[in-house]
């Protein structure tokens, strides 16, 4: 077969990119996940006790309750959601395994099955049949995935994806109280939250529309969109309830 050296060296620098890309956008749905909860629920805390009035030592104190607490807990519920994921495609994958010690005929015209189903037949799908099951790793690999819709993703690590989770809720959500730890006029502390805030959640749109490759106004829209209608409903609350209330300040 005649090689093609640009042909080549294109296809290594695209699978080059393609797994650099992969690995970013293996970890996107934790940084977007606990960044956007990190965020929105602590500027909720401060567009609430903003809305009521409430002291800014109030604001730092629920604030970094909430910071750790919820990113704890977001953290511990990655890990155990995973874990259990694991779990379960390793004893799918046994009892998969052991299914075609038993009965490998069966097991194999499963495979032809599900196959022939996806427009393979006569001599093409024999030969896919038969490769397919030459090596029993690979033969359970694709019954845990046609019969069970189990894919490699049941392997990301646990416990890494809970502390970027943790990692990523700390990170974002301690921006809204940045300026309630700054020597920052106690008039002017609600709208420069508002604005680190805001800005947070541009940013966190703007690194989910690069790593997933969607149009770049995309997820900075949905997020600060989504964001901000949290904040303004925490807002709302809290000064309603301080004026049903009739909280002193």
């Amino acid at each position: 077969m005649t090689q093609h050296p640009d042909l080549e060296q294109a296809l290594a620098a695209h699978e080059e990119a393609g797994i650099h890309g992969s690995r970013l956008r293996e970890y996107i749905q934790d940084i977007v996940l606990g960044g956007n909860d990190g965020i929105v629920t602590t500027f909720a805390v401060v567009a609430g006790t903003a809305g009521a009035h409430l002291a800014s030592v109030v604001v730092v104190i629920l604030g970094l309750a909430n910071l750790l607490a919820d990113g704890i807990s977001m953290g511990a519920g990655v890990f155990l959601s995973l874990r259990s994921e694991h779990d379960r495609a390793l004893r799918v994958r046994k009892e998969e395994a052991q299914e075609i010690e038993d009965d490998p005929e069966i097991e194999r015209e499963e495979v032809r099955h599900a196959f022939r189903a996806k427009g393979f037949s006569g001599e093409l799908l024999e030969n896919v049949v038969a490769t397919i099951t030459a090596d029993k790793e690979r033969w359970v690999d694709v019954m845990l995935h046609e019969e069970h819709g189990i894919t490699g993703s049941e392997q990301d690590r646990p416990v890494f994806k809970g502390l970027m989770t943790f990692c990523s809720f700390a990170f974002f959500g301690a921006i809204p109280l940045i300026p309630y730890l700054l020597p920052v006029p106690d008039a002017l502390r609600f709208e420069a939250a508002l604005a680190s805030t805001t800005a947070a959640l541009l940013l966190l749109g703007v690194t989910r529309s690069a790593v997933t490759r969607e149009r770049i106004f995309r997820g900075p829209l949905e997020i600060v969109s989504v964001g901000l209608l949290c904040a303004a409903v925490a807002y709302g609350v809290g000064a309603v309830l301080r004026n049903f209330v009739g909280l002193a300040i």
